[in-house]
């Protein structure tokens, strides 16, 4: 009975076999789990919005991972920011500033906060310009009044194609001011 090997004493045998990892192997695997131990406290943040998470969940690491954790965690804080969700930004930008705080991400964080009040107006000028557009046909259509309620723009896929194509050249910009923050 004691010839019987499990699977562990195999997979120890053959790893024993194959030698250790390498210095560059080693250095991906330190990169993988930095950039999950990122995630997890970035998502930890996103659920709360307490700063202290960030400074708490940082100072059980080593120095040297520190500054790999908190590029994932900038990271996956700035993929958080959405157009459609302007709210978040302010529950956001904390978060990015206790991981990162300099001037360029103070700067960039504004730029964001003025794309987001661009972009508010502009939906809200293509929002006026559909609801009007709607009001007139049904005008000739000889439908007014009680008849008609609120308009949901989202719900008639032309009026969502407009809205998208308004949100594009916003979200491009978005973009390339997250990316700015991640670096």
């Amino acid at each position: 009975m004691s010839d019987i090997k499990s699977a562990w004493e195999i997979a120890q045998e053959k790893a024993g076999k194959l030698g250790g990892l390498s210095v560059e192997e080693r250095e991906a695997q330190r990169q993988d789990k930095c950039r999950l131990v990122g995630n997890g406290v970035a998502d930890k943040y996103l659920s709360s919005h307490d700063v202290g998470i960030l400074k708490d969940e940082l100072d059980k690491h080593e120095a040297a991972d520190k500054d790999l954790i908190v590029r994932a965690a900038v990271r996956r804080l700035s993929e958080a920011i959405d157009l459609q969700y302007p709210n978040r930004l302010a529950e956001i930008s904390p978060g990015i500033l206790a991981l990162k705080n300099s001037n360029a991400v103070k700067t960039t964080l504004d730029e964001i906060k003025g794309l987001f009040q661009e972009y508010a107006l502009a939906e809200d000028k293509e929002r006026k310009d559909i609801e009007q557009a709607s009001a007139e046909t049904l005008h000739q259509m000889r439908i007014s009044g009680s008849a008609i309620g609120r308009l949901n723009l989202r719900a008639k896929e032309e009026w969502q194609e407009r809205l998208d194509q308004t949100a594009g050249p916003f979200n491009d910009r978005l973009k390339s001011l997250k990316q700015k923050l991640t670096h």
